[in-house]
Formats: structure tokens, C-alpha cells, sequence
């Protein structure tokens, strides 16, 4: 009997495979040189704590699902075209594959109510912005320290990341207005802690644990400190020849390679960083991995990192409208994300972040100032006056379409005419920011005070399903195409 190996990286190990080599020599690690099996999450756990990646003998083990070994595809553990050469018999064969399907539909359950807004946005603003402070302060010394290839300090790093998290958990909104306040600001991690931020609510959104948002958030700040060995020109080339751009590629490693020296250990964290260029096709890197082979939390780092450079281009340059960052994923649907992922990505962010500049069906333009969860094409909006964008308390006017019998009698008596001549207030198009040439300093008064019970009103009791068929029907109509 010939012997069939597959390499697979630890994510995918899985109990009942079978280990016949390893990333590294036998003698240096507790294991048989003989092989052995996984035999439960204890085993695979040892495996983590010394290799990177193994090798498995499909014809003594499980095999992946959906991957393709070099002579054919491998299904369910044996290669078509042959007869089943395991030693499992087909019912236990089989349970085990229904029972891994069911633990890979699991990490994709949407579970929106796992968490609830708790604070308002105005008492959460003050909270948030020292969270991003120390955030971006504690990033700073890690690079530096990681530059001189020295060790930083994790814990402080980790207390900062844990605050940002539990504000996001408390008030999502909170640190989208924070980051859109620095819209300007050329500071290098703002990348990084906008990323973190889109990959956060995302989690939140679909109801992850506490402790994988954590290592989600901290794994997708430290995605790009590699970049600090590569050249700066490099970094701000529009247009990269195929040497440049495998030079770039590498900064992937090299940020695994400085969290190693700095002693850093969270393997979890690590798996996110290695995998989150790779795309659901095959075309990312540094592995070329597609599909189910890159971790689903790596998929999400990916997905997050992709829009704010969609929204965020290089750091540089003329910031683009989030529907237009949304199409732009819209597209990748399929290709470079999973489908599933993209449409509850952007259910998560919505197509009308915080600080995003509309204009609605009256010809009167705003700024969204808070989203309803529950209700993503009507968000709570501060309609300007002033179209010049010079914003202060005494020229602008909160309202809330999800309420629209309110929001248009607020309108009418704020002296907006054409408010009488719609039934039904909705947001037409977002608007370019640097286009609108608003002050962005100036709206921290919009956010000083809470949508109050004139301003807002409770959200409707509608069911999740129908909100979100009307959310992903207005996706559909808006970039379908």
C-alpha cells in the first residue's frame, strides 16, 4: 500500500488524522517518529505548541475536505477513481465528516443579538478616545521596539486591545466617529487601527467569543508591522513590477518573524497574521491558499483590511465614499472572499458608516452620526443648514429615518420645504468626503449629546429576517450589475 501525504497547516489538523512527518525533526519534539493519530483536542493542541505545519497519511487517517492531492481530488479520504483504503469504516468515516461539516457551518453562524448596544454614543466618546490613544500609543512602542528587534511589552499592548474591544462591545459607533475625526491624520498605524476596528464590529456583529474578538483585534493591529523593513518607496509604489511586488509580499513573514523574536507567543494571533492576505481563489500569499484552508478569522482580518484601503487608499490620496468601498467588495463576492462573508461584512459596517456624508431624497445633505443596528438603511443623521459644511449646534438638526413621520415634521419646521414634497425620507448617495470640504474637528459638538426622546425613538419590533431581506435587496439593487 503506497503512502499518501497531505501537508496541512495546524488550523486544519483534525482529530482523527493521522501525523506521518512533521515542519521539523522528530527529535525535537515529545512525539513517535513512527506517526501517530489525533485522537482528540488535546493532541491537536500539543501539535500547535511545536509545529507550524504537519504532513498526514490520508490512507491511515482523515483526510481534508475539498482539498486536491497531487493525483487527483481527494474526497472524504480516499482519491476518486479508488476504492476507500482507510481503516475507519464507512459509518465512523462518514459520522466524522458530517460531524466536521457541522463544526465548519458553526464558525459561520450569524448570531447578531449575542451582544447589545449598553451605552449611548455621547457618554461612550470620552471612554473610547483614551482606548485609542492607548492603542496607538502602545503600537508605536511595539514597533519601535520590534524594529530593534527587542521585546515589547505584550500585557500593556493586550489591556489596550481589551478596551477597545469592550467599547466596540458597548457602543460600535463610538470609535468609527474617533477614526473619522483623524480622517486627515497621516499617522502610520491609523491603517492598522481602522482594520482592527472594521474586523471588531464584524465580530461583534456575528456574535464571536469575547476572547476571539480579542485575539481578532490584536492580531489585525500587528498584521503590518513587517512593513517596517521594507523599503519606503516600496510602500507608496502605485505600480509594482513583479520583483517589487514579491519584495512587498514579504512583509507578511517578516511580521511573523519580529512577533517571534520579540517572544510572542499566541499562536492564534500568529495563524491570523500568516493567512490574512490569502484570498478565497487562491490568488493571495504567501501560500496561495483558497477556500476552507484559510482560518475563518484570518478570512475576516483579510476582508477588513481590504475595505479600509478601499475607503483608505495607501494611507494617501482621496478617500472613497464606503458605497463605493462596499461595491468594490460586493464584486469579490465569491472570489476573493466567500459570499456569505462579504454580504454580513457589509451588513455589519452598513452602507452608511459613522461620519459618512449623505445626501437625501430632499437635496439636503448630513452626516450619519449613529446607525440603528436593526435597521441599516435608516440611520440617525445630522441634517446641515449650512451647505458649505460650516457645522456647529445652532445649524444643524438630528433626525432619525427610521422614524419618518417625526423626521419630516423636524425637517419642515427647521425650515426645509421640500420636506412636504416626500412621503418617505431615504438616503440617496453618499458623498465624496474630501469633496464636501467639511471640518471634521468642528462635529465633535454632534456627538457631545445623546440622541435624546425628541431626536430618536425607539427601533421597530420588526422581525431580523425581513430587515435583513430589505438590507441585502438593497445591496443587490445597488451593485448588481
Amino acid at each position: 500500500m503506497s503512502l499518501k501525504q497531505l501537508k496541512v497547516f495546524i488550523h486544519e489538523l483534525e482529530v482523527g488524522m493521522f501525523v506521518s512527518a512533521l515542519d521539523k525533526p522528530w527529535a525535537e519534539t515529545p512525539f513517535p517518529i513512527q506517526g501517530f493519530e489525533i485522537k482528540n483536542g488535546a493532541d491537536v493542541s500539543r501539535v500547535k505548541a511545536y509545529c507550524d505545519y504537519v504532513y498526514i497519511d490520508i490512507e491511515k487517517g482523515l483526510a481534508p475536505v475539498d482539498m486536491e492531492a497531487s493525483s487527483g481530488t481527494v474526497t472524504r479520504g480516499v482519491t476518486l477513481g479508488q476504492q476507500s483504503k482507510t481503516h475507519h469504516s464507512p459509518v465512523k468515516h462518514r459520522a466524522s465528516i458530517q460531524s466536521r461539516s457541522r463544526i465548519e457551518r458553526k464558525s459561520l453562524v450569524i448570531n447578531p443579538s449575542t451582544y447589545k448596544k449598553t451605552v449611548e454614543l455621547a457618554k461612550e466618546i470620552p471612554t473610547a478616545r483614551k482606548a485609542m490613544n492607548n492603542i496607538l500609543g502602545c503600537l508605536t512602542l511595539a514597533t519601535r521596539a520590534m524594529l530593534r528587534e527587542g521585546a515589547f511589552d505584550q500585557a500593556q499592548l493586550q489591556d489596550s486591545v481589551n478596551e477597545m474591544v469592550d467599547s466596540v462591545i458597548r457602543c460600535p459607533d463610538a470609535f468609527t466617529w474617533l477614526l473619522r475625526l483623524r480622517s486627515k491624520d497621516s499617522h502610520s498605524h491609523d491603517h492598522s487601527v481602522r482594520s482592527s476596528l472594521w474586523a471588531t464590529q464584524f465580530g461583534r456583529h456575528i456574535g464571536l467569543e469575547v476572547n476571539q474578538l480579542k485575539d481578532l483585534c490584536l492580531a489585525t493591529l500587528l498584521k503590518d508591522i513587517g512593513r517596517v523593513k521594507l523599503d519606503r518607496s516600496l510602500l507608496h509604489c502605485r505600480s509594482r513590477n513583479a520583483q517589487q511586488e514579491a519584495e512587498y509580499r514579504s512583509f507578511v513573514s517578516y511580521s511573523v518573524e519580529l512577533l517571534h523574536k520579540a517572544g510572542f507567543d499566541n499562536r492564534q494571533v500568529l495563524n491570523i497574521i500568516k493567512f490574512h492576505c490569502e484570498r478565497f481563489d487562491g490568488s493571495g500569499f504567501p501560500k496561495g491558499c483558497a477556500g476552507n484552508r484559510i482560518p475563518f478569522l484570518a478570512s475576516i482580518a483579510g476582508i477588513a483590511s481590504e475595505f479600509d484601503l478601499l475607503c483608505n487608499p495607501r494611507e494617501a490620496g482621496a478617500t472613497m465614499a464606503p458605497s463605493k468601498a462596499t461595491s468594490h467588495l460586493y464584486q469579490m463576492r465569491g472570489n476573493g472572499f466567500a459570499e456569505e462573508l462579504v454580504l454580513e461584512f457589509i451588513q455589519s459596517v452598513g452602507l452608511y458608516p459613522a461620519g459618512t456624508i449623505v445626501e437625501l431624497n430632499t437635496g439636503d445633505c448630513g452626516m450619519v452620526v449613529e446607525q440603528n443596528p436593526k435597521a441599516r438603511l435608516a440611520p440617525r443623521v445630522a441634517v446641515f443648514d449650512d451647505e458649505d459644511g460650516n457645522v456647529d449646534q445652532s445649524n444643524c438638526i438630528f433626525i432619525d429615518l427610521k422614524n419618518n413621520q417625526q423626521a419630516l415634521e423636524r425637517l419642515q419646521k427647521f425650515g426645509k420645504r421640500r420636506a412636504a414634497e416626500v412621503s418617505k425620507l431615504a438616503i440617496v448617495r453618499d458623498i465624496e468626503p474630501d469633496s464636501f470640504g467639511i471640518e471634521y474637528s468642528l462635529l465633535e459638538t454632534l456627538i457631545a449629546r445623546p440622541f435624546n426622546a425628541v431626536n430618536a425613538q425607539p427601533l421597530s419590533a420588526q422581525s431580523e429576517s425581513s430587515r435583513n431581506q430589505g438590507f441585502f435587496s438593497a445591496l443587490k439593487q445597488r451593485f448588481a450589475g
